[in-house]
């Protein structure tokens, strides 16, 4: 098993984001959780132009490490005795540096945390998570505030009719529910109550004996959530580089809503 990656801002959603990815680790037998800051230049705002200030470089790395070296001290006491927890810092913007650590650090998935909110904060605090979320080619998990550290047992999968074995990423589906040794469930939410169709078997998963499910709900998020707590999901998968209904979900509100107010972490798997 790689190891996992946990961007962190010192603050206490990266806190409860980087204790669920130490208890993940336990549990999929991850070697390292590293914690990853990516640092920048602070902007100055009391002017009619935001502009960079002047910055000591070396100085920034140096708090930098600072920082992540007493954030790796509050998590310590949590750390499986199998696990090691490592740090990385470099001057970058997050979104930028994601994939490019990983390869460096052989991590195989992102642990992030994410504060809810009003529509407003939604659009400026969610852009970094659900960004990197979008694109990163490393599985993302996204840890909503207040989320407790239970681990995945019940997985959701949510798709569209349209889905085929050649669009949804088979191989990162079966390698996460391989470690995990989830139980597989396959949801589609329906807005027109009028359409009765099954959905439509992805063969390739067969292995893990998923169930399917079609529920009809005039809202996604609320449809999502009210079947998590009906079948007492632990985890929801999306696939946001999926073709059709997951891009258009992207470029809307639909995801950073069900992002936002989900009531269980979000895995966010790529093709």
């Amino acid at each position: 098993m790689q190891n996992i990656l946990v961007p962190v801002d010192f603050s206490e959603t990266s806190y409860r984001a980087a204790l669920y990815a130490l208890k993940l680790a336990e549990q999929m037998h991850a070697q390292k959780v590293i914690l990853y800051h990516a640092y920048q230049a602070p902007l100055t705002v009391d002017s009619p132009v935001a502009a960079v200030q002047l910055f000591d470089e070396v100085q920034l790395k140096k708090d930098s490490t600072a920082a992540l070296l007493r954030f790796r001290e509050k998590l310590e006491g949590a750390c499986s005795s199998g696990c090691f927890l490592e740090t990385y810092n470099e001057y970058s913007l997050l979104i930028n540096g994601v994939d490019e650590v990983c390869q460096l650090t052989n991590c195989k998935m992102v642990v992030m945390g994410i504060t809810g909110g009003g529509a407003l904060s939604e659009k400026l605090i969610g852009s970094n998570t659900v960004s990197v979320a979008r694109h990163s080619t490393v599985p993302v998990i996204i840890v909503p505030t207040g989320v407790t550290c239970k681990l995945p047992q019940k997985i959701v999968l949510l798709t569209d009719y349209a889905h085929t074995d050649e669009n949804v990423p088979i191989n990162n589906i079966h390698w996460f529910l391989d470690q995990t040794h989830a139980e597989l469930m396959v949801l589609h939410i329906e807005k027109d109550a009028s359409i009765k169709k099954e959905l439509q078997e992805i063969v390739l998963l067969k292995d893990h004996k998923p169930t399917y499910h079609v529920v009809h709900h005039t809202s996604f998020t609320e449809g999502v959530n009210d079947f998590i707590k009906k079948h007492e999901a632990d985890m929801v998968v999306i696939l946001p580089k999926n073709h059709g209904f997951f891009t258009s979900l992207f470029t809307t509100s639909h995801t950073t809503r069900l992002v936002f107010h989900s009531s269980i972490p979000v895995l966010a798997i790529h093709e």
